[in-house]
């Protein structure tokens, strides 16, 4: 009985660990990022003057892809505000 018992137990290990062997997914380094992926994830920071008065500033940091971002929306809006006709009723 024990040694059927011990058959099965090592069976069960030998089925369990054979694809994770197979597989050799642990033997390869994961691949580097790319350099764009690396440049979007600097961390980049910039003063910001607050609206009204020369004096008054902060320093905010983004990564440069939150910037990137940043500028689209604001672009975009710009445009949006310029391209739209009122209507006047």
């Amino acid at each position: 009985m024990t040694k059927t018992i011990l058959a099965a137990g090592l069976f069960t290990l030998l089925a369990v660990s054979s694809p994770a062997l197979a597989d050799g997914a642990g033997d390869t380094p994961a691949p580097a990022p790319k350099a764009e992926e690396q440049g979007q994830n600097k961390v980049v920071c910039r003063r910001v003057e607050a609206i009204g008065t020369r004096l008054s500033s902060k320093k905010v940091c983004r990564t440069k892809g939150e910037w990137d971002a940043d500028a689209a929306a604001n672009r975009q809006d710009l445009e949006r505000s310029q391209t739209q006709r009122w209507k006047s009723n």
